[in-house]
């Protein structure tokens, strides 16, 4: 059910975001049409179906590449809590609730929140020798690198105190 909600949450986003690119080009070179009349006259016809065949396609193939699980090595889940947290905040997540060895943060504020069209959970779970992040793509990538960086200035730390 989950795979479904977020092909049609995605389905809309690139409805929507074809909307605003027609709006945009009829605001920038009128062309006489009203917004939805000129939408009606893109859709009908083989390549309007074309374009909403490949919009369906995208959508229901997105959930498979647009989320990702990164593993991080030598990191704690209780050791190293203060780099996952700044890591997160560095990205605009903020801690939400810990479930035994899962921690789970989500984006803050609304604007954020509807720029990751409200897939904005992040999911730490501790994993044999480190951690492992589930959640889309671009800001697992993005939070994974940092903590990554994190960890690697932790063991520089760790032999400049020995």
């Amino acid at each position: 059910m989950k795979y479904f909600l977020r092909s049609v949450k995605y389905f809309v986003v690139l409805c929507v975001l074809y909307v605003v690119l027609v709006w945009l080009m009829n605001y920038v070179e009128p062309s006489g049409l009203g917004l939805w009349e000129l939408l009606l006259h893109n859709i009908n016809g083989q390549k309007g179906y074309l374009m909403i065949g490949g919009f369906v396609v995208l959508a229901a193939l997105y959930p498979l590449f647009g989320f990702m699980r990164s593993r991080v090595d030598d990191c704690d889940i209780v050791a190293d809590r203060v780099r996952i947290d700044n890591a997160m905040r560095l990205f605009g997540f903020r801690f939400v609730e810990q479930k035994e060895d899962v921690l789970i943060y989500r984006a803050e504020g609304l604007v954020h929140r509807l720029w990751l069209v409200f897939e904005d959970r992040i999911e730490v779970r501790k994993v044999d020798n480190g951690v492992e992040l589930y959640g889309i793509r671009k800001a697992v990538a993005r939070v994974m690198l940092q903590l990554r960086a994190y960890i690697a200035n932790r063991r520089f730390e760790d032999t400049q105190n020995e």
